[in-house]
């Protein structure tokens, strides 16, 4: 009998530098002008959406394990995210930045945080961790606050709107979308 054996070889599962551990939300307000009534249908709104810098925040920390210890690194991404409403006339349509603010009646504003597990011996250096917050971060945190926004704006009896999918040159420009003539 002329059998051939090969050798089984076992291959060891890659590594990836970093685990998503967790996605929260650290800090949230919601606002709506004195003087704008949610309730009044047929109201010309325009929605404004932008993505703020990030921080990041890298640590070791010891956890016990069974009867001993172990060291985790970790690093934690925090992005702001903004959300507005602004009431549109034909007479006054804001134009500068500061005119848009001035012009909101709507505003929704969340810190979302993000946190990887480090699988390397050493923490990554500022250019990787700078890398990974404006590409996989947001990846990560943009439908957590797509779904915060609209369930935000189902909550405070508004027009519920679907920010668009993130796309990773979209990392830090101002987001502007305008609606249909008349979103209610």
């Amino acid at each position: 009998d002329n059998v051939m054996k090969s050798k089984k070889t076992t291959q060891e599962t890659p590594k990836f530098p970093y685990s998503l551990r967790s996605i929260y939300l650290r800090d949230c307000t919601t606002w709506i002008d004195k003087g704008f009534d949610p309730l009044l249908p047929g109201q010309d709104l325009s929605a404004v959406f932008r993505t703020g810098e990030g921080r990041v925040d890298c640590r070791e920390s010891t956890m016990k394990v069974n009867d001993g210890e172990t060291k985790i690194h970790s690093c934690t991404f925090t992005t702001r995210f903004d959300f507005a409403y602004s009431k549109v006339t034909e007479s006054n349509t804001p134009q500068s930045d500061d005119d848009i603010e001035k012009a909101f009646v709507v505003k929704i504003t969340a810190e979302v945080s993000v946190d990887y597990i480090i699988n390397t011996p050493d923490f990554p250096d500022a250019e990787m961790l700078h890398r990974w917050g404006n590409s996989n971060v947001m990846l990560h945190l943009w439908p957590y606050w797509r779904e915060f926004v609209q369930n935000m704006l189902a909550r405070m009896n508004l027009p519920t709107i679907t920010l668009p999918v993130f796309r990773l040159e979209d990392t830090t420009k101002i987001k502007r979308k305008k609606p249909d003539k008349n979103i209610r």
